[in-house]
């Protein structure tokens, strides 16, 4: 009798056992989507609160700089926070009570008056370049520019209230904002603390520098941009006054904001507008206009803004504009105003974040060629 024992059957298939490990990491597969689809899902049904408090951790670290002077000083953090949003809002109403019924009437004015423009710009250029033009394609070409401007203005207001285009979801907004922001800023400590905890001490120290660096960069970013604004409306409006282009004031502040929240290019994109009304007031006029803001862009450029930003990081042209158009693609308008601060957060945290060294080739001296 042979002792070898037989071979054993061939198994057509696995059993569960051995497929378990398989099944296990598919069903933790499985339910990872479905935690990301639920969280996903959760984030869409809060968009709106979440978008106020993006909102209102920028508006709180740009009160930080204040509040954080006033304690160090001596205040109580709760009384320096009140006492800066006070003032915040003290401004806020004087501008909204004294200026926007000025420039809503005159944007109401220029908006009305488009019709003429079109009609005196275009008696110009066939004056000039011998064209014609009938009464139809004028009036055709007048109402287009009347609706597009009149679409836009509506869809930049829209965009700035950012919740609703009723009073009360302004309100809502803003009140709601200014809530999260005071909170946030007079329970900061508590907050950084709570925060520390949950990080080893060897983090501790790296997160607290990102944040001052944070703070810094935003606060400083934005009362620049802030004065810059102030100084080139108020000289653009006593200037086109001064040729007396009219709607100076609405024009001004479009210079104002234009000119700094768009960078390199925002003055001449901004110049157009005030250059085109005054062009019926005379070629001269539009001409002198034109020549004005090239100069002034300038002087801003070489003179002001070096002295008011010297503590602040200026961000590279190309940064700037790639920052400003993802943010105007993800936010609309606000995206575009928080930009610029936000680059130069990330900007700021890289630089500080990696040690330069000598390139190599600068080092070497140069060799002559045979």
């Amino acid at each position: 009798m042979d002792p070898t024992p037989s071979p054993a059957p061939a198994r057509s298939g696995s059993t569960w056992a051995e497929d378990q490990p398989l099944r296990r990491r598919v069903l933790t597969i499985l339910g990872l989507l479905l935690a990301v689809a639920a969280l996903l899902w959760f984030a869409f049904r809060i968009m709106d609160l979440l978008f106020m408090v993006f909102v209102s951790v920028f508006v709180a670290i740009a009160f930080e700089p204040p509040v954080h002077t006033l304690v160090k000083r001596g205040w109580s953090r709760g009384a320096a926070t009140g006492v800066v949003f006070v003032a915040a809002f003290v401004v806020g109403v004087i501008f909204l009570v004294s200026l926007v019924p000025v420039i809503v009437s005159q944007i109401g004015d220029l908006i009305e008056a488009i019709p003429r423009y079109v009609a005196d710009t275009t008696a110009l250029v066939e004056e000039w370049f011998g064209l014609d033009f009938t009464q139809s394609e004028v009036s055709d070409q007048a109402d287009t520019v009347q609706t597009w401007l009149t679409e836009n203005i509506g869809s930049v207001f829209g965009g700035v209230v950012g919740v609703g285009s009723t009073v009360f979801g302004f309100i809502f907004f803003t009140i709601t904002v200014g809530i999260f922001s005071f909170y946030m800023v007079a329970e900061l400590p508590k907050l950084q603390r709570t925060v520390l905890q949950m990080m080893p001490q060897s983090r501790q120290r790296r997160a607290l520098a990102i944040w001052d660096t944070a703070v810094e960069k935003m606060g400083g970013y934005i009362y620049s941009r802030l004065i810059l604004a102030a100084i080139a409306g108020t000289i653009s409006a006593l200037f086109l006054t001064f040729l007396k282009v009219p709607f100076s004031v609405p024009l001004g502040i479009w210079i104002g904001i234009l000119s700094q929240f768009i960078p390199v290019v925002g003055t001449y994109i901004a110049a157009i507008l005030p250059a085109i009304v005054a062009l019926p007031v005379g070629p001269i006029t539009s001409l002198w206009v034109i020549v004005f803001f090239v100069i002034y862009q300038q002087i801003e450029n070489f003179l002001i803004s070096p002295a008011i930003t010297e503590r602040t990081m200026s961000l590279h042209p190309a940064v700037s504009i790639a920052a400003i158009i993802i943010g105007g693609s993800i936010l609309g308008p606000i995206g575009i105003i928080l930009a610029l601060p936000f680059a130069a957060i990330i900007q700021a945290l890289v630089s500080t974040s990696f040690r330069r060294h000598e390139v190599v080739g600068s080092a070497q001296p140069e060799v002559a060629s045979d």
